[in-house]
């Protein structure tokens, strides 16, 4: 019998949000519901501000990476932030 030593998702979601959490609260002062709030806020601004900008005209490449660009902005810090640790 084949036995699995691999943690499940739950437990590696809760890991990956506990050290962002460390790390957020050690360099920015932030907590990780803070920082996934303004994540989501910014993420929808994005969306939004790209269907404005298609409403009134704009080319749509120019459309595309303007909500590229805020979408993933949050998701690269985040990024960052985790990958230089030392949150504990």
């Amino acid at each position: 019998m084949a036995t699995n030593n691999q943690d499940s998702l739950r437990d590696e979601l809760a890991s990956y949000n506990h050290d962002l959490d460390a790390s957020l609260r050690s360099r920015v002062g932030m907590s990780l519901k803070t920082f996934k709030t303004i994540k989501a806020l910014a993420q929808l601004t994005g969306a939004i501000a790209g269907g404005y900008a298609m409403s009134q005209g704009a080319p749509p490449f120019a459309t595309f990476i303007l909500i590229a660009t805020v979408v993933s902005g949050p998701e690269v810090l985040e990024y960052f932030i985790e990958a230089q640790g030392g949150g504990e």
